[in-house]
């Protein structure tokens, strides 16, 4: 079957097949559902019986693809740091923008804590991720050491890596940029938009659960486990790095040496203190000014809001919308959905249902775009260089309102989505 096809999904599994044509046993790491995952042909896709979670997907030529995608990925952020990478005229005055400025200009103005986040996220953290690739892949054929550690790491990182968001955040400067001033896309540019385009697709290609079977062996399921059932109510907990069946007994994952626990431990507690953390800080986020222009001498500080407002009075509506949608709206709707998941943790099973998990995963997943804003200030910081004619300064609401983005990350990723299908009575031992 050609991955260009629809993909089938495998959900309904006969208990009472054979072993041999069942596959491997697996447990979903979203509800602890036991279950069979069948072999599974290239192109084909198996989703969990109860949440609907993807457990394990097979690529069309899973060793080769990866590898070529993730090259060219990092030969294409080399060309984005070789040559320039925007020019800026205005008033016969031009200021021309490295890639790497980003960051550089503000380590410079004394904002190195923001830079080095830039820096991170939009430059180690990608390249470190299609390195690591590479490597694991070529490890599956040559046996290459420190595979184990390299892929822990790998999937640890991949939230962190922003160059989407960074390429939305180009857009956004484009359009407040484009009315007042010449704007000129250099080769790196280009260079940058295709290893975008290079790093979704490398990820798109790869499952967590074929790349673990290929790099080592699974620990052997117990002869007992029964398919249908709960991994907790029969002694068997999931290791959350390589997806291994471990025993409740052992403390570490005999794959990956990732230490393993039935449930995130204080889940929940640590969930409600980012939350209230990232709460109290979305509100100086908002008063601090997230960025400071400096125009014919004059200095205007701009707050979040004043930003989408000024946006909407240009008539700039499609990004007034996205900023404000990105920087109010998602931060707002992610601390209360997740206090909302937190709650239903603890209120009856009826009132919990397979749309409760979607939402989570929706919300995990959006909550990044937040740092669009942040990203916007370090683009036209390293951009906007013109001295009293105009400037471009990053201001404390930025670090702040970055502070939130990542404090709400780390909050969805504290949250356990199992105990969401928990019984009520292991709820609260394991909580």
């Amino acid at each position: 079957m050609s991955f260009s096809q629809s993909l089938t999904i495998i959900d309904d599994i006969d208990a009472a097949a054979a072993p041999e044509q069942q596959g491997e046993l697996v447990l979903c790491r979203h509800c602890d559902l036991l279950q069979w995952l069948p072999p599974l042909q290239e192109g084909e896709q198996a989703h969990c019986q109860r949440c609907d979670h993807q457990l394990d997907v097979r690529q069309v030529q899973p060793i080769l693809r990866p590898v070529l995608y993730a090259a060219s990925a990092l030969f294409m952020l080399l060309l984005a740091n070789l040559f320039p990478f925007i020019s800026m005229g205005v008033a016969g005055n031009r200021s021309e923008m490295h890639f790497f400025d980003t960051s550089a200009v503000l380590f410079t103005e004394y904002h190195q804590s923001l830079a080095i986040l830039v820096w991170l996220f939009i430059q180690a953290v990608p390249a470190f991720c299609m390195a690591a690739v590479i490597y694991l892949k070529l490890g599956m054929l040559y046996r290459l050491p420190a595979r184990i550690w390299v892929a822990r790491v790998l999937f640890m990182l991949k939230p962190w890596s922003m160059v989407d968001i960074f390429l939305m955040g180009l857009l956004i400067s484009f359009v407040k940029l484009v009315a007042n001033a010449d704007i000129s896309l250099g080769l790196s540019f280009w260079a940058f938009c295709i290893f975008c385009l290079l790093h979704l697709r490398t990820f798109q290609v790869i499952d967590r659960h074929e790349m673990w079977s290929r790099l080592a062996l699974a620990p052997k399921v117990p002869v007992t486990a029964e398919a249908g059932k709960t991994g907790l109510s029969q002694q068997l907990k999931l290791c959350p790095c390589c997806t291994a069946i471990v025993p409740l007994a052992q403390q570490h994952c005999p794959r990956c040496h990732t230490r393993v626990y039935p449930r995130v431990p204080a889940s929940l507690q640590k969930t409600l203190a980012l939350l209230v953390t990232a709460a109290v800080l979305y509100i100086p986020a908002n008063l601090l000014p997230i960025m400071r222009t400096v125009s014919f001498g004059n200095v205007t500080d701009s707050t979040i809001i004043s930003g989408f407002l000024l946006m909407w009075q240009d008539g700039e509506y499609p990004v007034a919308l996205v900023i404000l949608l990105a920087s109010v709206v998602v931060p707002i709707a992610k601390i209360l959905i997740m206090f909302w998941l937190c709650y239903l943790v603890l209120a009856p099973v009826a009132v919990r249902s397979k749309l409760t998990t979607r939402i989570y995963l929706l919300v995990d997943w959006v909550g990044r775009w937040s740092m669009v804003d942040v990203l916007v200030v370090a683009i036209l910081a390293a951009l906007v260089r013109f001295g009293l004619l105009m400037s471009v300064y990053p201001g404390v609401g930025a670090l702040v309102f970055a502070a939130v983005v990542i404090i709400t990350m780390l909050a969805a990723i504290s949250f356990d989505p199992r105990l969401l299908w928990d019984q009520p009575a292991r709820t609260g031992e394991q909580v």
